[in-house]
């Protein structure tokens, strides 16, 4: 991986990495500015922006699958300290996935082939031949890996409190 992907993975919000077939570029990586092209090919991005996060895919994906019983395309986590989640839905070639990371601010719309328009907070559109409400499903999984991150990182810290005020009530 150059330094101009690690410097996009590392400065900027990534919403979306997406393959891009083209002469010398074979993905795009989606921010809230921007799209950068790269020769990297969509799995070796999202496998560094794990790893600058902490873990790796493969880890994040079986952890994944130990929570929701997923054994395919499980949605991720990457960041519990940032709250970032990822899910993955197969491009128009088939051949690739499409990863989307901003979970949050997506907005999903079905088409009348049956396929699904993916619309990102900076009003990208990728389009995705699986069906809406599959799409809907993953980012559902994803967003919960999200708030069971949330909920588990802040209960014992509400617990803490708890137990300090019990034990001074003067305080």
């Amino acid at each position: 991986m150059t330094k101009y992907e690690e410097h996009i993975l590392t400065n900027y919000r990534i919403l979306a990495v997406a393959p891009h077939h083209h002469e010398e570029f074979a993905s795009v990586i989606y921010t809230p500015q921007e799209k950068f092209y790269s020769t990297y090919t969509v799995k070796k991005i999202v496998e560094r922006y794990c790893l600058l996060n902490g873990a790796s895919l493969a880890g994040r994906m079986e952890f994944a699958r130990k929570i929701f019983k997923d054994v395919k395309n499980p949605s991720v986590l990457v960041s519990g300290r940032e709250l970032i989640a990822g899910f993955q839905v197969p491009s128009t070639n088939k051949l690739d996935k499409i990863w989307i990371f901003d979970v949050n601010h997506v907005k999903i719309e079905h088409t009348a082939k049956g396929e699904s328009v993916i619309i990102l907070s900076n009003q990208e559109k990728i389009v995705c031949p699986l069906a809406s409400n599959l799409v809907e499903k993953r980012k559902e999984k994803a967003l919960s890996l999200i708030y069971q991150n949330a909920f588990n990182y802040l209960q014992p810290k509400i617990h803490f409190n708890l137990a300090n005020d019990f034990r001074n009530p003067y305080r």
